[in-house]
């Protein structure tokens, strides 16, 4: 079995029994706020703010009278927009956290202080998106292959530099895998935000980033941007022609997913609500087409599944951080 156990399968047998959106129902009106702040802590531009904003726009369907709108305040891995949801935030259903695994899983164990607790401090709504990821480069950057880039790094130690869109980022722990495993040496640039990095990639001033495919695909598909490799079990259905990064590097799998919190304290009805209005955003044909086009795959998780996805991930990042000497004070 690979070291890095895939989030696919996992979150296929914690959701085996979760329930399904078969029907569009429109909820009853007056519950929730009529103003809704989706807060992602992550800068705009990424794969978790594309979620975010895709799903904002349709969630007033279910949830008739609403304004829902995205706020981004991004900082220290998400911690910084986090923390602000989990002790400032109202618990009257106004505000609900999008984040990511890497900061609602992998930062307890990267950082010193993250400013809340991941379980203690959040009620779990819903699974939003699984996400695949791809190694990208410079269209004319020396290397077709993840093997000839890793016999490029093996060649020049520490010449050849990789973004990351945060310390502690699937972006920055995919890729200290990938150095260990094959022993090479690749000089981390951390970024805030996977936007400004492909932006020096696509100009040339960054060799490496190990992107979402939301936030890279239109460079890919334009030819701003080369794919070598995709980090998953299954080649990405948007990228159907990049091969696995596992046959290069075996073990080298992480899949990022993007999903829905509350601040502790909101009623469970309104949770109850707001779980029921993303299922049926997630049901929406044209939002199944959204994900295929992202490369994406709806997360069809409830408040338990979530909560028991939440503490797997903990537990599986923490030692692999501690493996790596990975640590942000």
């Amino acid at each position: 079995m690979s070291q890095i156990d895939p989030l696919r399968r996992r979150v296929a047998a914690a959701l085996a029994l979760a329930p399904l959106a078969t029907s569009v129902p429109v909820f009853a009106q007056g519950q929730l706020p009529k103003s809704i702040v989706l807060l992602v802590p992550q800068t705009a531009g990424g794969s978790n703010d594309v979620m975010a904003r895709n799903v904002a726009a349709r969630l007033p369907q279910f949830l008739p009278g609403t304004n829902v709108v995205v706020e981004n305040r991004p900082g220290a891995g998400g911690n910084v927009g986090s923390a602000w949801v989990a002790k400032s935030a109202p618990k009257d259903g106004s505000v609900w956290l999008v984040t990511v695994n890497s900061a609602q899983a992998v930062n307890p164990s990267l950082y010193k202080s993250t400013g809340f607790d991941p379980i203690n401090d959040f009620e779990p709504v819903s699974g939003i998106a699984v996400v695949q990821h791809a190694i990208v480069v410079h269209p004319k950057f020396p290397a077709n292959t993840l093997a000839e880039l890793i016999a490029l790094a093996r060649k020049d130690p520490g010449k050849l530099s990789y973004g990351s869109s945060g310390n502690g980022t699937f972006s920055h722990l995919l890729m200290e895998m990938a150095k260990k495993s094959q022993g090479v040496q690749i000089t981390h640039v951390p970024y805030k935000g996977v936007a400004p990095a492909l932006t020096d990639v696509i100009g040339g001033n960054l060799d490496i980033m190990v992107s979402t495919i939301p936030a890279s695909l239109q460079f890919v598909k334009s030819g701003q941007l080369k794919a070598l490799a995709v980090p998953s079990l299954q080649r990405a259905p948007a990228l159907p022609n990049v091969p696995l990064a596992n046959d290069t590097v075996p073990g080298l799998v992480g899949e990022l997913w993007v999903a829905m919190y509350a601040p502790k304290g909101v009623p469970k009805e309104h949770i109850e609500q707001m779980r029921k209005a993303v299922a049926s955003v997630q049901a929406l044909p044209e939002m199944e087409a959204f994900f295929a086009a992202q490369g994406a795959t709806a997360m069809k998780a409830g408040p338990g599944e979530l909560a028991a996805i939440t503490r797997d991930e903990i537990t599986r990042w923490a030692p692999v951080i501690r493996d790596a000497g990975l640590k942000v004070d």
